[in-house]
């Protein structure tokens, strides 16, 4: 994990994707007052639906300000800006990632500093990742350099999951 550390990769939240979530989680709380349903079965729906916008918003704001830092070896260096390094900490990409050419899943897994297993789970779309400044932070010209970087890196970088 030591030698020359990569530029990293910027992510932040889409506003795009934050309000088709949140749009879908208010037509499924719509849904639910349409249904003939019991009170209660409609107040604890509900409550779930709300509580899953809550979240996901949760989920979305918390890519602002991070940082994946990739290593050839596997290890992905996650940073937060204006942390001062106190949260950075390096991790790696859990089996299973699913990569394809508009979205990527991924979970990351760590050991933090108090000795305690940590996990990340991300869902990424391009308009998610900075776009590369001029094509000179990844040495290749294009308005998604970094997307197709951290793509390639997944592919080729990320363990596979054991088969049957």
């Amino acid at each position: 994990m030591g030698g020359p550390h990569p530029p990293a990769i910027r992510l932040r939240p889409d506003p795009v994707l934050s309000a088709s979530i949140l749009v879908a989680h208010l037509a499924a709380g719509l849904a639910l007052f349409l249904m003939d349903l019991p009170l209660a079965v409609t107040a604890s729906s509900g409550l779930a639906v709300a509580v899953s916008a809550a979240w996901t918003v949760h989920a979305q704001a918390r890519k602002r300000g991070l940082a994946l830092v990739l290593a050839a070896d596997g290890a992905l260096r996650i940073c937060h800006e204006g942390d001062e390094g106190g949260g950075d900490a390096w991790a790696r990409v859990l089996p299973g990632a699913v990569v394809f050419p508009t979205v990527v899943w991924f979970a990351l897994g760590w050991t933090g500093q108090d000795g305690r297993s940590r996990r990340l789970r991300l869902m990424l779309i391009a308009a998610e990742v900075d776009k590369a400044h001029d094509g000179k932070e990844s040495g290749e010209r294009g308005d998604h350099a970094q997307w197709r970087r951290l793509r390639t890196w997944l592919r080729h970088r990320a363990p596979r999951p054991l088969g049957p």
